[in-house]
């Protein structure tokens, strides 16, 4: 077969990791078929089989296949359960997930490939447009994930697939994190969200998700937050509990309310009660722009400008808006509640805790200065230094790119793939492994482009605790830890984004033989594909 355009790569054994392995499978590779097939894309499909179970058949007669495979060749790659035993944790860990997409990657003769699993269903609209041959080499290509109920019609036409996943949403994982949704997609509170979900108000684009601070609940925005409000009352209040975040470049944050063509600024300093009379907005939508926002937390990617603590609707009108302090209490109060924060995450959050601390740009100047002095003998031994020009030199910022949910969806140019060396071959569970690829590709010269709407990967749920999800996150952590596995934490992916970020060029994890290709594995392919 000449060449294709696109490799789509996935590893996977037959033991039903996650339940209804097969059934799942066998969704994604009906869908890409019957998507080349359609839109005519010249394809293969490399499907890594590593570590066969004994006992069970093979992938390939495992599935069912098409007598008219149409541009799509299938090929499939064993890996023995002789070179799997390599490995230090193979007792545990019967499928290393990156290093048999590396084994797929190695072998693909695509111009671009794309590493995704076994369990995803593609959008018409997506597959249109690989199919306009138009990807750009100096590209990395990303896309949200929408998680779909596992009842999709095994029976039912490709199009018939598509509306259920479209129809049937639990969770959508964007770049700014994972959020619950509605069965047709839209947004809907969480259990333990900053507003109540009868409240009638339903955060849009630009909030994250929500989190706990000791008992209080809380919301991160960026420098533009959308809010929509379920009310026909028009004499009701929008009524806010509100602090700058850690973004603002200075001790006030200059917030603008903006509705239609009715605005309002404001100056926040600090924790406030905001008041907004709902007769201000011209229709449900309500818009909050932080401007001047654009400091990150450190070494956390995002810019986060403004924490909303609670959000609710008041029956009784307001003459125009409001911004009243929290009273002398609120400080101490804070202070106890972020300690009660920090020992929460500790204490629940699994191996693996992301904080997120804000910190005044005077605090941040003393802590800089503290740290690059080497500490209290540093200073001492060396006399205190001004805080100006404390960063090393070229330091910067990490780009916020979108990580989350990128082992479906990650494609690329071969070339670059190959200039890579592919994903980390650590002998560790594989979590997080791609989002480190992501970076060096990021910095590596295939900037991170984003594939929006009505573009979409479905991904079929599974078993809770067999792969990361919010609700199953502590699940799946004990699991990794009852298996004496360990995996790349979060601070260290971020730590090595940096050190990239800083000098503008991507970090290289394997060898020249990455891959597996040091040795020959046994190759089947399916049917003959049909030339383009």
């Amino acid at each position: 077969m000449q060449n294709p355009y696109l490799s789509l790569v996935v590893t996977a054994r037959n033991d039903d990791h996650g339940g209804n392995l097969l059934g799942r499978m066998q969704l994604f590779t009906d869908g890409w078929i019957a998507q080349a097939r359609r839109y005519r894309i010249p394809s293969e499909l490399i499907i890594v089989e590593w570590n066969p179970p004994d006992g069970r058949p093979a992938l390939k007669d495992a599935l069912r296949w098409p007598e008219d495979l149409g541009p799509c060749e299938v090929r499939f790659v064993e890996v023995p359960p002789e070179l799997h035993r390599r490995y230090a944790h193979a007792e545990a860990l019967p499928l290393y997930q990156m290093i048999g997409k590396n084994v797929g990657i190695r072998r693909a003769r695509g111009e671009f490939i794309l590493a995704t699993n076994i369990d995803i269903l593609f959008s018409n609209e997506l597959a249109e447009f690989l199919a306009r041959r138009q990807l750009d080499p100096k590209r990395m290509y990303r896309i949200d994930r929408h998680d779909a109920m596992s009842d999709v019609p095994a029976g039912g036409s490709l199009d018939e697939q598509l509306e259920y996943c479209r129809t049937h949403l639990i969770r959508i994982n964007r770049r700014e994190g994972t959020f619950s949704t509605a069965p047709d997609g839209s947004a809907v509170l969480h259990s333990s969200d900053v507003a109540d979900v009868d409240s009638g108000i339903v955060f849009g684009p630009g909030w994250l998700p929500p989190e706990r601070l000791g008992r209080s609940r809380f919301r991160w925005a960026f420098d533009r937050a959308e809010l929509v409000v379920n009310d026909n009352q028009p004499g009701s209040t929008l009524v806010f509990d509100i602090e700058p975040g850690p973004g603002v470049g200075g001790p006030v944050l200059d917030l603008e309310i903006v509705s239609g063509n009715a605005s309002r600024r404001i100056s926040l300093r600090r924790r406030s009660r905001l008041r907004i009379p709902r007769a201000m907005f011209a229709d449900s939508r309500l818009v909050f722009r932080s401007n001047g926002c654009r400091t990150p937390a450190g070494a956390d990617p995002r810019v986060l400008c403004l924490r909303v603590f609670h959000a609710r609707l008041d029956r009784k009108p307001t003459a125009g808006v409001k911004l009243k302090p929290i009273g002398p209490i609120g400080r101490a109060a804070n202070a106890w509640r972020a300690f009660q924060y920090l020992v929460t995450k500790l204490a629940h959050g699994g191996p693996l805790v992301p904080v997120t601390i804000p910190v005044s740009p005077r605090m941040a100047r003393l802590l800089r200065m503290y740290v690059n002095a080497g500490g209290v003998t540093g200073m001492l031994r060396h006399g205190v230094r001004t805080a100006t020009g404390m960063s090393p030199p070229g330091a910067g910022g990490i780009d916020f790119i979108h990580c989350n949910g990128c082992g479906d969806f990650t494609l690329l140019a071969r070339e670059k793939w190959f200039d890579l060396r592919g994903y980390p071959e650590f002998d560790v569970f594989s979590m997080n492994l791609d989002s480190i690829f992501c970076f060096a590709a990021h910095y590596g010269g295939a900037r991170e482009e984003t594939l929006l709407e009505p573009m979409r990967i479905y991904h079929i749920e599974h078993g809770t605790g067999s792969g990361w999800t919010p609700e199953g996150q502590s699940q799946l952590f004990d699991r990794i830890a009852a298996k004496g596995l360990t995996f790349v934490a979060n601070d260290e992916v971020l730590a090595w984004a940096a050190q990239m970020a800083r000098l503008q060029s991507p970090m290289i994890f394997n060898h020249e033989n990455w891959g597996l290709s040091d040795f020959a594995l046994r190759e089947t392919v399916v049917g003959t594909p049909v030339k383009v």
